[in-house]
């Protein structure tokens, strides 16, 4: 303390007498103000005026650009980017499915035999439109990059849904005038490509070359493609049965399967069909005034893939889930069993996941997908205008 206190006196002196060499008394003044160290509270409030103007200034270079893009209508949104939708890959636990060459072996005037053991009646066959589809690559970047088609790619497996008689003997006469009678509906109808009747008759309804009313408003896609209203892409295959919700088992007698299985064969041989693109009405179809899926529920669960030579594509995720925004009601999923639930949920963790990907929350991409579909679908209709696209039974 008396160390500190001879300081103070010495520079008080040495102040005094550097001012007594200044002979102007304004000057000295100055000089004695300057030199004389300032009151602490002064010095306080110049360090927190210098940080209320470095503050200032900060916050001034932030507001100053955002009330410029605010007052130009050009508010910067978050960047985003819809990716191409894709499905997982690994819950695809199916073998490649080889393609058995098949062959015409005769032909007459009302029906085909081939070398599967196949037969054909086609002394019912009707004309239709010629086959035109458009198929829309799944991983470009263009979304007007769709290419027109004529060549099918895929069965749809249907269920008729008519009227059915215990399929016993004693009831024969009648399992017989139901069958004729539901052959000539679905020609007037146009309504499938084939349809296989209770004893396993197989019956070309609507030519190959031509379209059939059987999918209507439906999705569909492959390792490459994707498909709208598959009446012209796939081919329509019937068995005349009665689907019930979760029944599984004796929809169908063994003689149905039978020929569904070698009229698989055959129209995958001839057109080089992929397995994946075998798949049943109630996988594809959809309603897009209320973007559900299983608008018609007809094989939703029971239909005997392995029996035809296919590999399980109940497993599939739905495509109208992942790649289109479409939405599953549990009510829906209730009404069928669970067969088809594992894929909807396959399908529904993929959009999250192609969300995310995408920098967009969950909803906003779905909005962004269902977008994509009704400019798709408007594309498909202009296509395939006045040949009753959207016919289905």
């Amino acid at each position: 303390m008396v160390l500190l206190e001879r300081q103070v006196r010495a520079r008080k002196a040495h102040v005094a007498r550097m001012a007594s060499f200044i002979g102007d008394p304004i000057l000295r003044l100055r000089f004695l103000r300057t030199v004389a160290p300032q009151p602490w509270y002064r010095a306080k409030l110049s360090r927190r005026l210098r940080y209320w103007i470095l503050s200032t200034v900060l916050v001034l270079a932030v507001l100053i650009p955002f009330c410029a893009r605010r007052a130009t209508g050009r508010a910067e949104a978050p960047e985003t980017r819809l990716v191409s939708p894709q499905p997982s890959r690994t819950h695809i636990a199916v073998k490649a499915v080889i393609v058995t060459p098949v062959w015409q072996v005769e032909k007459t005037q009302d029906s085909e035999v081939y070398s599967n053991g196949l037969r054909i009646e086609t002394r019912s066959t009707v004309s239709n439109h010629p086959r035109l589809y458009l198929a829309f690559p799944r991983d470009s970047a263009d979304p007007k990059g769709w290419i027109p088609r004529s060549q099918p790619v895929g069965i749809i497996y249907h269920a008729t849904e008519s009227s059915q008689a215990p399929f016993e003997a004693r009831d024969n006469r009648v399992l017989k005038r139901l069958g004729e009678s539901l052959l000539e509906y679905v020609r007037r109808k146009c309504a499938y490509h084939y349809l296989i009747d209770r004893f396993g008759r197989v019956y070309r309804v609507v030519a190959e070359s031509d379209t059939a009313n059987h999918a209507g408003y439906s999705v569909w896609a492959d390792d490459n493609w994707l498909y709208l209203n598959l009446n012209d892409s796939f081919f329509g295959v019937s068995l005349e049965a009665q689907t019930h919700p979760g029944q599984a088992e004796g929809l169908v007698s063994p003689a149905q399967v039978r020929s569904a299985a070698m009229l698989t064969e055959m129209l995958r041989s001839r057109y080089q069909i992929p397995a994946e693109n075998c798949v049943t009405h109630a996988q594809v179809s959809v309603n897009p005034l209320n973007m559900r899926v299983g608008y018609h529920t007809d094989w939703a669960a029971g239909f005997p893939f392995a029996a035809l030579g296919l590999p399980d594509n109940y497993a599939r995720a739905l495509p109208s889930l992942w790649a289109f925004g479409f939405e599953c009601e549990p009510v829906f999923l209730r009404s069928i069993g669970e067969r088809i639930a594992p894929a909807v949920k396959l399908a529904e963790q993929d959009l999250l996941r192609n969300a995310a990907r995408s920098g967009m929350q969950p909803e906003a991409y779905r909005n962004r997908l269902r977008k994509q579909y009704r400019e798709w679908l408007a594309e498909v209709r202009r296509t395939n205008s006045g040949q009753g696209e959207e016919d289905e039974q």
